[in-house]
């Protein structure tokens, strides 16, 4: 049972996002003690493993007809039951909530607002299935919300950081995206709203590029000429991994001109 209640985490899947908060760590790993960084951190990994377990739990309708995600929802495939799933996630985001709680103030307040969001994209209202809000809650908690948790952890917050979490919210509009699209036949099996089946394939597909792109000029905004050349692909080419590469390469650029300045 522990093995599939790890596995309802998914936490191999939310790397990213515990880059994410790992990311604003070190752009802060000066002006914080290191206690607070680790229970920071700690409370992070619990947050994303939260996030994937709960979301688990309530898409058993989608990811029973779509062989990918079938294999990655122990509740779906029945290796866990949705009461254990439920149970176990509940106890995750407590443990998070409790390890936020000793970061400051300002961190928890923000920490429970991005938990609120989380819980609620995935449960009933469920906003995952509610067209256009599912692409702006996720952009919030999976995007602006876990950078500027992190990035609170000296008491401040920068200009700079201010224009990151905004152009990795508006990154996080576009993953929204990309994840529904690839989950468009099963959401349509299953009779979901989601943003790409309001507006169809095509549409969405310039909407994450817009996105992309957006984010893209805003982090290059911040990063030294040289990482243009990167970006600049972009322009004749809408591969979503090229994207990928360029928003890392840039924010890793940003990580790099901060530690050094």
């Amino acid at each position: 049972m522990i093995t599939s209640i790890l596995k309802n985490t998914r936490i191999l899947d939310g790397r990213a996002y515990i880059g994410l908060i790992a990311f604003a760590l070190a752009l802060n790993l000066e002006g914080a003690s290191l206690e607070t960084i680790i229970l920071a951190m700690v409370a992070g990994v619990l947050y994303v493993a939260y996030s994937f377990a709960i979301n688990n739990c309530f898409d058993v309708d989608t990811d029973s007809q779509n062989p990918q995600k079938h294999e990655k929802n122990p509740i779906a495939s029945g290796e866990l039951s949705f009461t254990v799933g439920l149970a176990s996630s509940a106890v995750i985001g407590l443990l998070g909530l409790i390890f936020a709680y000793f970061t400051n103030e300002v961190m928890f307040a923000i920490y429970s607002i991005m938990l609120g969001l989380s819980t609620f994209y995935s449960v009933p209202p469920r906003l995952k299935a509610k067209p256009f809000l599912d692409v702006l809650s996720h952009g919030i908690f999976f995007g602006a919300l876990p950078f500027l948790f992190g990035a609170y952890v000296d008491g401040v917050l920068s200009r700079p950081e201010l224009i990151i979490s905004i152009a990795i919210a508006l990154y996080s509009f576009a993953l929204e995206i990309r994840n529904h699209l690839g989950d468009y036949e099963s959401d349509l099996k299953a009779n979901l709203k989601t943003t790409p089946i309001v507006l169809g394939r095509e549409k969405s597909q310039q909407l994450v590029f817009a996105f992309s792109l957006s984010a893209v000029l805003l982090l290059l905004y911040l990063v030294s000429p040289p990482f243009v050349i990167g970006a600049s692909i972009l322009v004749v080419q809408r591969e979503y991994r090229i994207f990928d590469a360029t928003i890392t390469m840039l924010l890793l650029g940003y990580l790099l001109k901060a530690v050094v300045v």
